[in-house]
């Protein structure tokens, strides 16, 4: 699952996991993220920390440790801020991975995403 309030970088992560023939269920507001997230249980999570310029994200990250069938999932936070005491918090909290956006090239990403997917591939 993705989500990002960026519909470019929504689109080009969902196309690229998707041209792999991965299911991808995407959102670009935490409302559709929080819907999805009812009424499904994804393997692993990308979410743009930052969503509509606003702390979006907190609600779905509580609305995950609240769940037990989400809770063992894992989410990768992908964000425009470089802020190591923020990735240190967000680490802390079981977040499994802190990846500021642009440093990291796609098909690194997906490589990341795909040995949380398929450990030992």
């Amino acid at each position: 699952m993705i989500v990002d309030d960026d519909n470019l970088i929504l689109g080009t992560l969902k196309k690229r996991f998707e041209s792999f023939n991965n299911q991808v269920y995407a959102a670009g507001t935490p409302e559709e993220a929080m819907k999805i997230l009812q009424e499904t249980t994804p393997d692993i999570l990308l979410l743009d920390l930052l969503l509509n310029k606003d702390d979006g994200s907190s609600a779905i990250l509580s609305y995950i440790r609240s769940e037990s069938r989400l809770q063992t999932m894992p989410v990768l936070v992908l964000t425009n801020l470089d802020k190591p005491e923020l990735k240190d918090m967000l680490l802390a909290q079981g977040v499994k991975e802190y990846i500021v956006k642009g440093s990291m090239p796609i098909d690194d990403l997906y490589t990341k995403v795909m040995g949380y997917l398929e450990p030992g591939k």
